[in-house]
């Protein structure tokens, strides 16, 4: 009895050793974040996120949506992950996927309304709970990437995706809580004469956000270029010339065949 006793113990603890050798010591390397940095998928995200804000959060924590069988699920497919790793470094388990808002808010659970410095209004509330918006809609450069600025927060080019000025105000205060329109800008005529003030170094506190500011204005259609202009014109520019801003002396020469001379100012630059 005592010799079957101890071959049954000695099966179970066999069974034990191989469960922990080839299941639950490979899932437990699949939680490592060290595991992903050797895989070539994985190995330049893993370099970002070890520098990030969000380094002591593991990879599954935003990739995997949370729920037991999602975890589950990612937990089969990384064992898998594991035991290919020695042939082939080229594959990321199926199940990560793009952060969905229930990851960030497992952590986030407060909804900020105004960003840490207080310098903009940032109302998560009526973006993810009233519209519905994901958060990586705003927060795509959060870890693994950098915007065009060098920082891994969310570029104002992508809130004016939105704030247009018709999908979404896209007044200054509407966002920024320091920042007014100034009175100059106020005048009728702020379009026509605010060249003569570029030089000033005020004008940097809020147009230097993107790297240059006058020429991304100035490659958006004028508000003047209705879609009669090209028959009106003639009218607009009887009152003020400054067409060489944008278009070069070509650009009008195809139709008029020659350079229109009327208000032509030669020191005019082309915005660049």
């Amino acid at each position: 009895m005592q010799a079957g006793r101890r071959r049954t113990l000695v099966r179970a603890g066999v069974v034990v050793l191989l469960i922990g050798v080839f299941v639950v010591l490979p899932i437990y390397i699949s939680t490592l974040p060290q595991f992903y940095s050797k895989l070539d998928a994985a190995s330049d995200e893993h370099a970002t996120w070890a520098k990030s804000t969000h380094a002591e959060s593991s990879c599954e924590a935003c990739h995997v949506a949370p729920g037991f069988l999602s975890q589950l699920g990612h937990r089969v497919r990384a064992l898998g992950a594991v035991y290919l790793f020695p042939v082939s470094r080229k594959q990321l388990p199926k199940s990560f996927t793009t952060p969905t808002n229930g990851a960030c808010v497992g952590c986030h659970i407060t909804l900020r309304a105004v960003s840490p410095k207080g310098d903009l209004q940032i109302p998560h509330r009526a973006h993810v709970t009233v519209l519905k918006m994901d958060c990586v809609q705003c927060h795509n450069y959060l870890v693994h990437e950098k915007s065009a600025e060098g920082k891994h927060t969310p570029p104002m080019s992508g809130c004016l995706t939105c704030h247009d000025g018709e999908t979404a105000d896209n007044a200054c205060t509407s966002c920024h809580t320091a920042k007014a329109a100034p009175e100059s800008h106020k005048a009728k005529d702020w379009t026509i004469v605010h060249a003569e003030k570029s030089a000033d170094p005020e004008c940097a506190k809020c147009h230097a956000w993107t790297k240059n500011w006058c020429a991304d204005c100035h490659a958006r259609r004028p508000r003047s270029h209705t879609k009669d202009w090209r028959a009106t014109h003639g009218d607009g520019i009887a009152t003020r010339r400054n067409c060489e801003a944008c278009h070069e002396a070509a650009f009008c020469e195809r139709c008029h065949g020659e350079l229109p001379k009327l208000n032509y100012d030669p020191a005019l630059k082309l915005v660049q």
